[in-house]
């Protein structure tokens, strides 16, 4: 593994942990968002392909996941705030990290949403985005907020939410015809399943405060206010599997592209991939997403 461990040491002086592939010398940073109930080094073939491309490569671990919560007491724990907190975390990174040097940032998932609302906030940091596993907006989330601020007390911050899970796991899952897992909805790829089965830091459970603070964030994306914020020169990347139901299928994908259309943005692109699901990094052609994720940078 060319990844290190990295500490990273907010102004306030807390701790976050995640992995760096050093490069100080390196032509640009790529900064890397994870997606939920995972950790940064499930993203070490993809930022080395970077790395080897003359990027220097960071990805924090969130609140609650891999290298911060190696307590199991602590995975899927989110605090108050948590999602905005994320957004500021990444650029604080990037502040302390850039040297003068182009910034790109690469979100999946979890980490997508995290990013939109980072271009929002602080897109002037960026020269691209690219926004993996995504979706537009979701009239569920509105309905699961005002649930979540009805049932989850701040007992409920800890506990691991069987409900939630059950509502957005269990949907994906059962967007799968004849699934052999609760987890094939991330991948035609079997290999990378079963990883991520067997992995004690994936696929664990989060709490409800994990999904009150996710809820919250989300609602916050698609208003007008926030999205005419977003740089109009910031060039854009959406990528997405055909059959992720994060997504819908492409179709929530192509609902963002015309909402930053709409917006004026110069530059945004789109790439649906046939036969792939959530994890298009994690498949077995993955290497075309890596070309024209590739592409795109440079």
């Amino acid at each position: 593994m060319i990844g290190e461990e990295y500490v990273f040491t907010r102004p306030n002086g807390e701790v976050i942990r995640g992995i760096r592939w050093p490069n100080p010398q390196g032509k640009a940073v790529l900064i890397i968002v994870t997606g939920m109930e995972e950790h940064a080094s499930r993203y070490e073939h993809f930022a080395v392909s970077f790395h080897e491309q003359g990027f220097e490569v960071f990805c924090l671990d969130h609140f609650g996941q891999g290298a911060n919560a190696r307590d199991e007491k602590k995975r899927g724990v989110w605090p108050i705030g948590a999602f905005e907190t994320t957004v500021d975390v990444v650029a604080e990174l990037i502040d302390k990290v850039k040297n003068d040097r182009p910034v790109y940032l690469f979100g999946h998932s979890l980490g997508s949403f995290i990013s939109q609302r980072f271009i929002q906030k602080y897109g002037n940091r960026l020269e691209k985005v690219v926004l993996c596993g995504t979706n537009g907006p979701d009239k569920m989330v509105k309905i699961g907020f005002m649930l979540a601020n009805l049932i989850v007390g701040k007992r409920g911050y800890q506990k691991k939410s069987k409900l939630f899970n059950d509502m957005v796991f269990g949907a994906y899952a059962k967007s799968i015809p004849n699934a052999k897992t609760p987890f094939d909805w991330l991948s035609y790829n079997e290999e990378n399943v079963t990883k991520y089965i067997e992995d004690p830091y994936c696929g664990y459970g989060s709490t409800g405060g994990f999904y009150k603070e996710f809820l919250r964030g989300l609602s916050k994306l698609f208003k007008k206010a926030e999205l005419e914020k977003i740089p109009k020169k910031l060039p854009i990347l959406l990528i997405a599997g055909a059959e992720d139901p994060v997504g819908n299928n492409g179709n929530g994908v192509h609902e963002l592209e015309g909402i930053y259309r709409a917006l004026g943005i110069k530059t945004v692109r789109k790439i649906i991939y046939d036969h792939m699901r959530h994890e298009i990094l994690n498949e077995i052609d993955r290497h075309l997403v890596y070309q024209d994720v590739t592409n795109f940078l440079q």
